[in-house]
């Protein structure tokens, strides 16, 4: 998209329950696990009904604002607390730089 002066962004938001986002779909999660696996999804199901962490309707309202105005090549923008651990999750490790110091300390 760059190329035809487009940027594109991403706000990412997390599960938000004060918020009618997930009235798009008019079906259950449950429905779609298929029976054999039902036991092994209950206890993850019952682990998402209390969420330490969750997303409100300003933390999307505030990762749009900056998205609009980021003028930078950053692509993905998550909004709430939920949203920002999950990414910092699976962002990929920080190589690790090794001070002259510490290597020679360690010879």
């Amino acid at each position: 998209m760059a190329a035809f002066g487009v940027q594109v962004k991403l706000v990412e938001p997390g599960y938000a329950p004060t918020t009618r986002f997930a009235q798009n779909i008019d079906f259950s999660i449950e429905e779609m696990i298929p029976e054999p696996y039902a036991d092994f999804a209950r206890p993850i199901f019952a682990a998402f009904a209390n969420p330490q962490l969750t997303t409100k309707e300003s933390d999307v309202a505030e990762a749009v604002w900056l998205a609009a105005h980021d003028a930078s090549d950053r692509l993905h923008y998550p909004a709430g607390p939920d949203a920002v651990a999950l990414a910092k999750s699976s962002e990929p490790p920080k190589a690790r730089s090794i001070s002259r110091r510490s290597r020679s300390a360690s010879t």
